[in-house]
């Protein structure tokens, strides 16, 4: 498991806990910013400045989602993404607050398992 797959565990298990009882303790609050705070320094999470993209995880998606899978394949390798942590990314970024949530159903079982094997190809 990546260090960025395990944050995001963590700050799940973290947010099934605050809905079971309804509540944010402060410990919960503080422990969720340092979680945050550590998936931001991860690969997905990177600015890019000068861009379009607000991070490289980002730029990855839109890739994907204007048809140019080989070229999103390639830069996911050439930043050091795994499958794993880029479709871990897309599950947390693209929430129903992000304007290009609608795009991420594009990514089926079938399409995560072409990524795996492709990109596995490649590298």
């Amino acid at each position: 498991m990546s260090e960025q797959s395990r944050i995001l565990a963590e700050i799940h298990a973290l947010v099934m806990e605050i809905l079971k009882t309804g509540s944010v303790s402060e410990e919960e609050g503080v422990k969720i910013d340092a979680l945050e705070e550590l998936l931001h320094k991860q690969n997905c999470y990177k600015e890019i400045e000068n861009s379009a993209y607000a991070c490289q995880g980002e730029e990855i998606a839109s890739l994907f989602f204007g048809d140019a899978y080989s070229q999103a394949i390639d830069k996911m390798i050439e930043y050091e993404i795994t499958p794993e942590d880029f479709f871990g990314f897309v599950q947390y970024h693209y929430d129903e607050e992000h304007e290009d949530e609608d795009k991420i159903e594009m990514f089926t079982g079938e399409f995560m398992t072409n990524v795996h094997k492709d990109y596995r190809i490649k590298v």
